[in-house]
């Protein structure tokens, strides 16, 4: 696909988010809020703004006063939550729409809201961030690591504090279990930076991309289980054709080797639904303008090291 049938394609994605009966969610790890690139605030406002999306889901939110900001430059409709039990929230939710702060439920990676959209129907939304120590993929392409306890040492260790158990602590949370059960009446979310690959991706088929091994990544496995879709892979089910990798815009080498060593790239963002919605749309987001890699970033137009994902979904029959 060239440049300009690429930019072609996202304008018309953008712009199916006026049409009546889709909710356009998106979920945007923000890099420290924005602080790696030149007015990267900013930058985060734009582009959420070009996208025009009813809910997002935020990382990396460093600061109540930057998620202040962030909203007084996207506009007097947007209306913000973030975690209220850490001095720096890290995870938040902005929409359009109406938060029932009521409803707020949080655990130790994430936390969740009721929101009332158009006045006329309710989603119960999650914005997740997982812990970042022991990425799996590092230990998948290391040729010293000979089993799967090695890789899944780093998925549930034995701090308690892997990504296994952030997934546990969020499906226990009383309010998120509530939610489940009543998820035909009121529909699920969760979104966020899993800091993990899917199981739908490292399949056997796809072992010879993933260092050999077919790993049933235990993050979005718990999703899966829990009967949440996927939404890009539900959308795009072909691995090979569209990868959809989130991981990384410009981080491609490791700067402790000069820059020599290629960085893993994979899909580690991800947009989950549960309920009576259907995702019909489903594309990775990092703008239009061509991105200089690490170290040569600092001017680049999209302010993240992660690329969006943005889902359109059909909600016509809980209207």
């Amino acid at each position: 696909m060239n440049h300009r049938t690429a930019v072609v394609t996202l304008l018309s994605c953008i712009f199916i988010s006026s049409v009546n009966g889709v909710l356009r969610v998106m979920t945007f790890n923000l890099w420290i809020s924005g602080a790696n690139v030149n007015n990267g605030l900013q930058k985060i406002a734009k582009h959420i703004a070009l996208i025009n999306p009813d809910i997002v889901a935020l990382q990396e939110v460093v600061s109540i006063n930057a998620l202040n900001n962030l909203t007084a430059l996207l506009g007097d409709e947007w209306t913000s939550i973030c975690h209220q039990n850490k001095d720096s929230p890290d995870v938040a939710i902005i929409t359009k729409h109406e938060i029932h702060s009521q409803s707020y439920a949080n655990t130790s990676r994430g936390i969740g809201v009721r929101i009332l959209v158009d006045s006329w129907y309710f989603v119960n939304v999650w914005s997740v961030h997982l812990d970042y120590l022991s990425y799996g993929p590092y230990a998948a392409y290391n040729k010293l690591v000979t089993s799967m306890d090695q890789i899944m040492a780093g998925e549930n260790p034995r701090s308690g504090q892997g990504r296994r158990q952030n997934m546990e602590e969020i499906k226990n949370n009383p309010k998120m279990a509530s939610w489940i059960r009543k998820s035909s009446y009121v529909p699920v979310i969760v979104a966020g930076d899993f800091n993990s690959p899917s199981h739908l991706d490292w399949t056997v088929k796809a072992k010879r991309r993933h260092g050999g091994w077919s790993v049933e990544w235990p993050a979005t496995k718990i999703m899966s289980d829990l009967g949440f879709i996927d939404s890009f892979r539900e959308v795009h089910p072909n691995v090979d054709a569209d990868p959809g990798y989130t991981w990384s815009t410009v981080n491609k080498f490791n700067e402790q080797w000069d820059y020599t060593i290629p960085e893993p790239q994979d899909r580690i963002d991800f947009i989950f639904c549960l309920g009576d919605i259907t995702p019909i749309r489903s594309f990775v987001y990092a703008g239009s303008e061509p991105l200089q890699p690490i170290p040569r970033h600092w001017n680049n137009d999209y302010p993240s090291d992660h690329f969006a994902v943005v889902t359109d979904f059909d909600v016509k029959n809980i209207l």
